[in-house]
């Protein structure tokens, strides 16, 4: 299957973390791509069998700045027939309630131009980095076994 990680990032732990999901996933036999919001556009994101989205949340449930207008583009897309998958991440520091917002922003982007979401987000709270061979390499097999 053919899969794009469409990822924002400022410090790089979004990417740290779209990284080791597409290790896992060409692990597990599939096709993919990494490639930053900035250099994208929602017709990037219909292009595959499956898009990933991943951004971090910043402030009290703030897109990545590069984000911000891929977003705004998204919902007036048309996903209808495609399949996605969101990871968002954040830090509990900025706003306890609000700190994996992106997720949840996304995803209603995602359903409102009627794209498919084909599991619930990778949410991770504060560094990737103590997940990488746990939380994410384990929503990464599961995400594979679904497609």
């Amino acid at each position: 299957m053919k899969i794009l990680i469409i990822y924002g990032t400022t410090g790089g732990n979004t990417e740290m973390a779209a990284e080791q999901v597409a290790d896992v996933l060409r692990k597990n036999g599939h096709t993919v791509e990494l490639k930053r919001v900035e250099k994208s556009t929602p017709q990037d994101a219909t292009s595959a069998d499956l898009c990933i989205l991943a951004c971090p949340t910043y402030g009290h449930g703030v897109l990545q700045e590069h984000f911000v207008p891929f977003h705004a583009a998204l919902k007036q897309a048309d996903l209808k027939g495609k399949k996605y998958a969101v990871i968002g991440l954040g830090d509990p520091k900025y706003d306890a309630q609000y700190h994996v917002e992106s997720a949840t922003i996304i995803e209603e982007a995602i359903k409102g131009a009627g794209g498919e979401l084909v599991c619930p987000a990778l949410k991770i709270s504060r560094s990737p980095v103590p997940f990488l061979d746990t939380l994410i390499q384990k929503w990464a097999e599961g995400l594979s076994k679904l497609l």
